[in-house]
């Protein structure tokens, strides 16, 4: 399961925090919350301090999410790792 809380919002950003797991449909869940906040021209910044998982999809979602002004915040170097292009 997969939380997806809204901590703040101004005029020009939005801040998310995540809680759970990235995975499965939750992947497609997230990716149309965040695209959503991108398509009225905000950026977007996850907090990730409260994510465990990520699943091989959800990986790919969130590297073609850095090209659309979302930022990750408090994410666990493991997943960081992931991102970065570590072994998935």
């Amino acid at each position: 399961m997969l939380r997806i809380s809204k901590v703040a919002q101004g005029d020009c950003t939005v801040a998310l925090k995540l809680e759970g797991r990235i995975v499965s449909d939750w992947v497609a869940v997230l990716y149309s919350k965040i695209l959503e906040f991108v398509h009225e021209e905000k950026k977007v910044v996850l907090d990730f301090s409260e994510v465990r998982y990520v699943d091989e999809s959800g990986i790919r979602t969130l590297r073609r999410l850095e090209e659309e002004n979302v930022q990750i915040i408090n994410c666990p170097a493991f997943i960081e790792d992931l991102l970065k292009g570590g072994h998935e």
